[in-house]
């Protein structure tokens, strides 16, 4: 499975951005059109959209998400908020690629399974068009006519995400896209860890609570001393996790964290 990001922000600027707003970790890849950023493995498909709804924010623009393997495709296309999906491959194809994505344990799986209608929106022809009119809004020289037919081609999963942004003009982002298949930047993307943070003092949480509760019992402290301490415990946890967070991105070095590489050297376009 692969995943890609792509955004019309430069290297440079989108490099620095991510770095102040601990957006990451991820490689960068410049193109003529902007910035592809490739996650690192083990990245979930919640951790990839987050990461691209952040750098939709840091751009004021837009970004695309693309998650892909041999069989099936997932294309998110971010203008705002709300993203719009295009899937190919069959459905069972298809919904094996997002619990593959989303590393569901059982009751995702059970999730996903409840929700497959969703796979059947890609049939509606108002979903097709509106797909394509968040192309042209983060892409305004995109052609509509290629990615709208490849778009209703949804039962052909192969090479779906590099047939679609080679239709919409994006070549160069078509050619990371096969180029990662190659495993060109599989020697950068192994040295950065999942953009996740530690999540021990979630667990932590109930346990302080429970042995409050016990405290404010036996010694009878007044509730409203219970209720305090619980709520300034919670602000303890949140802090220490956005502390945790920070420590992937912002207090590494930049370069070790969000390299700039350039996976299409030696075979980007001369045209």
């Amino acid at each position: 499975m692969r995943m890609l990001i792509w955004t019309p922000l430069n290297a440079a600027e989108l490099q620095k951005a991510m770095h102040s707003g601990n957006v990451g970790p991820a490689a960068l890849v410049p193109v003529q059109s902007g910035t592809v950023l490739l996650p690192p493995p083990a990245t979930r498909l919640n951790e990839a959209a987050y990461m691209t709804t952040r750098v939709r924010k840091l751009g004021g623009g837009g970004a695309a998400l693309a998650v892909w393997n041999d069989d099936a495709a997932l294309l998110y296309l971010f203008t705002s908020t709300l993203g719009r999906a295009s899937m190919w491959g069959s459905r069972e194809a298809v919904l094996a690629l997002s619990a593959q994505a989303k590393q569901s344990g059982p009751v995702g799986l059970f999730f996903d399974r409840m929700t497959a209608g969703m796979v059947d929106l890609r049939e509606k022809e108002k979903w097709q068009l509106d797909a394509i009119d968040k192309l042209t809004a983060l892409y305004p020289s995109a052609s509509r006519k290629g990615p709208l037919e490849r778009i209703r081609d949804f039962a052909n999963g192969r090479a779906a995400i590099p047939d679609f942004f080679r239709e919409a003009g994006l070549h160069e982002v078509a050619q990371v896209a096969e180029l990662t298949e190659q495993g060109r930047a599989d020697f950068v993307l192994r040295t950065l860890e999942p953009p996740r943070a530690q999540t021990w003092p979630l667990a932590l949480i109930v346990p302080l609570i429970v042995l409050t509760a016990l405290v404010t019992v036996v010694l009878t402290i007044p509730a409203v001393v219970y209720y305090l301490v619980t709520a300034l415990l919670l602000v303890v946890m949140v802090t220490l996790l956005v502390v945790l967070r920070r420590r992937l991105v912002r207090t590494k070095p930049i370069n070790t964290v969000l390299p700039v590489i350039p996976v299409t050297q030696g075979a980007v376009p001369t045209d």
